[in-house]
């Protein structure tokens, strides 16, 4: 069976969320993207110092396939102002057949 992901990528603002998105869409790297704005961050940083550091960022959703990743992540890290962003996927264990099928289709 074709493995779904969800992608979960932390950007600097909506405006960045959107045109990596709309980036990752045009290049069939992912089907559907969405956009959480004003989410508000907590993270160690700079590294190793322990200091705790604050961001209100948007959270970029996009649903893709395990066979997309690598060259999603690539593109991402080209396109983002962060120097380390966070991209990271999750398997999605249980979805609709028609959606997944759609999903496949798409990004075939």
């Amino acid at each position: 069976m074709t493995t779904m992901l969800l992608g979960i990528i932390s950007c600097q603002d909506r405006t960045e969320a959107d045109m990596i998105g709309r980036h990752v869409l045009k290049h069939k790297l992912a089907a559907c993207m969405q956009i959480i704005d004003n989410v508000e961050s907590s993270f160690l940083w700079p590294p190793g110092t322990s200091t705790i550091d604050y961001a209100n960022e948007a959270l970029l959703l996009v649903k893709t396939l395990e066979s997309k990743w690598a060259a999603l992540e690539k593109e991402v890290i080209k396109k983002h102002s962060y120097k380390n962003p966070e991209i990271v996927a999750l398997p999605v264990s249980h979805v609709s057949r028609t959606y997944l099928d759609w999903l496949t289709n798409e990004l075939a």
